[in-house]
């Protein structure tokens, strides 16, 4: 019998971070790089160093980041290096190809490949099957998320839920470790791994204070939501 990982995003300051680290996220992700695709929740690199230094070693750091020039996330993991870099962009705008070049130059760093799943759009119109065939050999874990198809920007953070049948059949149709994403909270997170069976379970927008319209910093990590969804996520036991 196997648990879940635990993924937790949204992370702007120390404070969010080490109360997730407390809490039990085996995984701890946030937006940097220095353009700021993101706008001001987004951290620079320096910036991301300094609050991932601070939080044990036990706990993975994810990076994310929608940028799609390869020199300008070299760059960016020039200057910092987590141990996981999420690419969230639009897949199609870097090529397999360019993923193994920040491979090649960060041998010891592992990548997570942000994978669309159109929300209401059954499996047999949706791309995901064939992306998964074209990145599987350049990803260590694969983010299935909801993609709105009207966003412009990036990969998840919508707060939606897909079908989680979608997931199962990713999960079973790669020998890459997939982590489900989208909408996922403490209410539904059980029903999402008994029905997907993934390696990890990653919410963001469902563990935040709700966003106030020009207020900033009201995006932060509500810790009685995170560890509401961290119990929940562990108390499913998967098979091996």
């Amino acid at each position: 019998m196997r648990k879940v990982i635990t993924q937790i995003y949204g992370i702007t300051d120390l404070r969010d971070a080490l109360i997730c680290a407390e809490l039990g996220a085996d995984h701890i992700g946030m937006a940097f790089g220095e353009v700021k695709h993101l706008g001001p929740t987004q951290k620079s690199s320096a910036e991301a160093k300094a609050i991932f230094e601070q939080i044990p070693d036990t706990v993975v750091k994810v990076g994310l980041t929608i940028a799609y020039d390869v020199d300008e996330i070299i760059n960016d993991l020039n200057l910092y290096c987590p141990d996981v870099f999420h690419l969230s962009g639009d897949i199609t705008n870097i090529s397999p190809e360019g993923v193994q070049r920040i491979r090649d130059a960060f041998p010891d760093l592992k990548i997570m490949q942000a994978l669309p799943v159109l929300a209401g759009v059954p499996l047999e119109e949706q791309p995901i099957m064939k992306l998964i065939e074209m990145y599987e050999d350049t990803t260590d874990f694969f983010l299935i998320d909801t993609k709105e198809p009207s966003s412009e920007i990036g990969i998840g953070a919508t707060g939606s839920t897909h079908d989680w049948n979608i997931d199962k059949a990713i999960v079973d149709a790669t020998k890459v470790p997939c982590i489900i994403a989208g909408g996922l909270d403490e209410h539904n997170v059980v029903d999402a791994i008994k029905v997907s069976k993934p390696y990890g379970v990653d919410s963001c927008t469902r563990t935040s204070y709700p966003l106030v319209k020009g207020f900033p910093g009201s995006d932060r990590k509500d810790p009685a939501k995170v560890k509401a969804f961290i119990e929940a996520a562990l108390s499913v036991d998967l098979e091996d």
